[in-house]
């Protein structure tokens, strides 16, 4: 079985879906910090929440549709 590594040059870049208080506190700034990881996008079904977690996390793109963070 082939093993999975990250790396800052070539990192995971992914999204959450349904970014509420568990990402807020939890999941959300720990894998900003992990290294190989990439938070790019977000999305929560109130544009103007999704739109308020994304700056002030920093996250580049945020959505009301999941059709778009998948």
């Amino acid at each position: 079985m082939a093993s999975i590594s990250f790396s800052k040059s070539k990192p995971l870049r992914w999204g959450i879906i349904g970014c509420g208080s568990v990402t807020e506190l939890k999941s959300g700034p720990a894998y900003q910090l992990t290294d190989g990881f990439e938070l790019v996008g977000v999305m929560r079904r109130n544009l103007e929440k999704a739109k308020d977690y994304a700056q002030r996390h920093r996250v580049p793109y945020y959505t009301d549709d999941a059709s778009q963070i998948i």
